[in-house]
This record gives C-alpha cells, structure tokens and sequence, in this order.
C-alpha cells in the first residue's frame, strides 16, 4: 500500500512530504519529528476519445498535476489545430479535481459551456477540448492494465515517429518553424535571434514573419534541444553543433558569444537521394560531361570537389560517388555524417569531438591513418579542412587512386592554394615545392561548383591538373567550363557547360584500356 507521510518538524522550513510504501516507511522514526501517516489518494487516469476513430485512449497521471495542448511537451497531448499549445491543466488537490483553462483561443467546455477560468471535477466527469472528449478516471486494476499496454504503444509510437520523422523531438521546442522543418522544398532554417528567420528554398534566402514570443523562449528551446541530444549549453559552453539522425544539422551559438540573441541553423538533410540524371534535368551538367565524368572516375582519378558555402559541394561529391563500382571497397570518411554511398562495401566513419573534459577527441586525420590500414579501394573525405590534406595526398600517390574529397574555394586555382594552406597544418616541415610536387602529382581533376545569383548550383569548372611549370605554379587545362548566356524574364541564369576542345593527357590510356574508343565518341554532342 502506498502513503502519505506528512512531516512536521520542528523546524518549519523543514516540513516535507514523503510518498512510498508503507513497509518501505516502517521504522522510519526520529524524535524531532511527528508523523502523519494516512493512505494515499487513488492513482488517476486521463481518458481521451478521439474525434475521428472514437477510439479510447487511456494516459495515467504522473504526479498530482498535467498540461493538456497540442504539442508533444504537454502530457495530454491533443493533435488538431482548435487546441492551443499549452490549452488546460488538471491538478489534483487533496481529494478535489480541479480543471484550469490556460487562456486557450478555443476554451474548454463542460455541459456544453465554456468554463470561465477554473471547474471542480468529479470521477467521470466529461469534458471537451477541441474536438477531444476526455474524463478523469480512478486507476482500477483493469485500467492498470489498460493503462501499460497504452503506454507501452506510446513508447512504440514515438520510436516509429523518430524513425520516420528525425526532427519529431525537435518540434515541440521549435513550434514556430514546424512547417519549415516539414516543407519538402526548404532546404535550410535560419534563425537570428527571437523576431529574425530566414529560410533557403530553390537555393535563394527569404525572410519569413515567423517569430518566438521572446529571447528567453528561443534560448530556453534550443538548451532543451542541447539536453535531448546530450549536450548542455551555457556560458562556458555556447555552442551546439549536432547531427539528427537522418543527417540533418542542428548548429548554434547562445550569449554572449552571440551578440544580438541566440543563433540556429538548422541545415535539412534531402529525403530523396538526388542522382546524375537529376543534375542534368537541373541544367547543372551536361550528358557529355557525365560521360567524362565517368571515364574519370572508372579510371580511378583523384577528385577534389571546390565550392563556396552552399555551392552544392557534399551534393556533388554524393552524386560522383554513385559512378564507383560496386565491387569496390570504399571508406568513408566525415567530420559529420552526410554522404549517402550506395554501394553495399561501404564503411563509413564520423568524427568525434573532445568530451567537455577534452577527453576522447578523434578526429578525420586519426579515422584516415587507421582507414589505410583496412585495405581501401577508395577513400572519400567528406571535406579537407586541416592536416588530413597531407596523409590523403600521400595515399592518392601510394596506391590508392580514386579518391576523392571536397575543399572550400571559389575557384580552381583557389582550391589548390587552399589545399597548400591545409597541408601545411599537418605539422609537417615541407618545402613549398615539395608540397606542390605532392599536390599536383595527387589530385586529377578540380571539378568546381557555383551557387549563382538566381539560386542555382551549377557546375562551372572541370579542370585537369596536368603538374607544375618551371615557376613552380600549377598547370592546369580547362575540360569544360560553364558559359553564361544572359538571363530569361523571370530572372533565371541561361547557360550551358561547354567543352573546351582541350584532350586531356589521359586519353590516350583509357582508349588502350577500352573504356573508351576515341576523344570524338567521348565528347560527342
């Protein structure tokens, strides 16, 4: 049997209650203390008829008081839009049953009348919000049962939902954006403080009238975001950067390293694998340079993927990767997880960032030296960023052709400079020749991406690194390049990748090796 203990003492800051049961309470005993022990109030439950099913559904009250709305924060959570987010309270006081309206757009009804403000309950006492009918109940040994098996579909439910929907945890938080974290075509959320979101939808930026109720509600929804992943944002820790499961990414940064209120990004992870043909329908390459493209990759060439910020890089890269074998063995490696190898021999890899004792760090250079040792095929970097250039391009000139990888540049010539500078962060004393004999030696082809200004990601390069010149500078030839035609009515950009008439040196290999049977049937219109 399960009691009340009601301690007084003697010092009335000290006046507490105690709930257990009553063997558990037995000898609990101190002389500054007098004990009023009484049986416990019944367990309750909350029964919920569904408007469109009329099915029953049985939620048991933990505690001695719940919120009922429309959002999964609540414990009675109600899904129809006439239920406003946080809609009634029940609280169970003593033996009375006491129902509270939250100042709801849509009330709460009894009798068929709108309660003013608060209405006592009885046991089976009916009431409506929304077009849900609910009642609280005593939990009787049926209900008990009922109530287990109830939740333990809840439980089932919101794993399935989890699974289907990787930002279900995420929702009841961000209430203001739901529609954006649901809408197909938005690619990307921003938010710049409480009264500021943006959205990227067909690759262009619009501000949205969305908003928070408050700064404090904005940062209070991404630090509940932070816990859920298991991450604690506060002064000393002001930046959340996290992936969903679906590969969505969640980054932000709080006060004060955030000036003008809290800062998200939520970057959505695509639901539909796009694939080579899709870039072709997009305009962004051609059938002659998917051909190349092929050749390249079936020839097993190096190939660095250069962009800016939202050029389309990972995209790219996630697409090329389609054109490998499937008997091959490739490893992948990322800072965080995004690419999507279809290939069944696929071995993919994350990084892990210090624990908050700065214990426990992997990072992509220690995943790659232990990546050379498991006999890859081909090894994919999601992105170089630092001191991992200078053990990739050793493993592009040791045997393992093929590679591929992206680095941040806006141009080609930019990527190759950029790969020096990451190079050099290897802690490796090398001289400036050395490393361009290593670059220009290691990486095949530049192919470079463009966001332009109507929104679309084009590629607008395919470069062929061919060595270096007397001066040490890189030489390069053009294979394709993107020739801009002007603009239509509606302002979309009007081009097409062009080939360049260039051959390149590796021709003549792939036509011995009959991959190919001459530059004219390669680079046929």
């Amino acid at each position: 049997m399960y009691v009340h203990v009601h301690v007084r003492s003697t010092q009335p800051h000290l006046n507490f209650l105690i709930v257990g049961k009553l063997d558990f309470l037995e000898g609990f005993w101190h002389n500054q203390y007098k004990f009023g022990i009484r049986e416990s109030m019944m367990a309750y439950v909350v029964e919920v008829t569904h408007p469109s099913t009329g099915k029953k559904q049985l939620i048991p009250m933990k505690g001695r008081m719940i919120f009922i709305g429309r959002t999964a924060a609540n414990d009675v959570s109600l899904n129809d839009n006439t239920v406003s987010s946080r809609h009634a309270r029940v609280r169970i006081n003593e033996d009375k049953i006491e129902l509270e309206d939250l100042k709801s757009a849509n009330g709460v009804f009894m009798n068929g009348e709108r309660i003013t403000r608060t209405a006592s309950l009885e046991e089976g006492d009916e009431f409506q919000i929304g077009p849900y009918l609910l009642k609280i109940l005593t939990q009787s040994t049926e209900t008990a049962a009922a109530v287990k098996v109830a939740e333990e579909e809840k439980e089932k439910a919101k794993e399935e939902s989890y699974r289907f929907d990787p930002f279900a945890f995420v929702k009841p938080f961000l209430e203001p954006i739901n529609e954006f974290l649901e809408a197909d075509g938005i690619s990307e959320i921003m938010i710049n403080g409480c009264d500021k979101i943006y959205i990227e939808m067909g690759g262009k930026i619009v501000k949205t009238d969305k908003k928070f109720s408050s700064e404090k509600a904005l940062l209070a929804a991404i630090k509940n975001i932070g816990r859920t992943l298991g991450k604690e944002l506060n002064d000393q820790s002001p930046r959340l950067d996290a992936r969903l499961d679906d590969g969505s990414r969640v980054a932000a940064v709080i006060p004060p390293c955030a000036m003008t209120g809290t800062y998200v990004s939520i970057r959505k992870f695509s639901k539909k694998a796009l694939g080579i043909q899709d870039l072709i329908n997009f305009g962004a390459i051609t059938e002659q340079a998917v051909r190349f493209m092929e050749l390249v990759v079936i020839m097993k060439k190096n190939i660095l993927v250069s962009g800016g910020t939202g050029s389309g890089k990972t995209t790219l890269l996630n697409i090329v990767s389609t054109l490998i074998p499937h008997d091959e063995r490739i490893l992948v490696i990322e800072d965080t997880a995004e690419l999507q190898l279809q290939q069944e021999h696929c071995l993919r890899m994350e990084a892990k960032p210090a624990d908050k004792k700065g214990r426990g760090e992997v990072t992509i250079r220690d995943l790659l030296h232990s990546t050379l040792r498991m006999r890859p095929d081909r090894i994919i970097i999601g992105e170089i960023r630092g001191g991992e250039a200078f053990d990739l391009l050793q493993a592009m000139n040791t045997g393992h052709g093929g590679s591929m990888s992206t680095i941040h540049a806006n141009s080609p010539k930019d990527a190759l400079s950029r790969l020096e500078n990451t190079t050099l962060q290897s802690g490796i004393e090398l001289p400036l020749k050395a490393i361009r004999d290593q670059i220009s030696s290691a990486i095949n082809i530049v192919v470079q991406t463009s966001r332009f200004e109507d929104g679309s990601r084009k590629i607008s390069h395919i470069n062929e690194v061919l060595g270096l010149k007397e001066d040490m500078s890189y030489q390069v030839q053009t294979i394709y390049k993107y020739e801009r035609a002007g603009k239509d009515k509606e302002g979309k950009v009007l081009g097409h990748l062009t080939y360049t008439g260039n051959i390149p040196t590796f021709l003549d290999e792939a036509i011995k090796a009959d991959f190919v049977k001459s530059a004219e049937q390669l680079f046929k219109e």
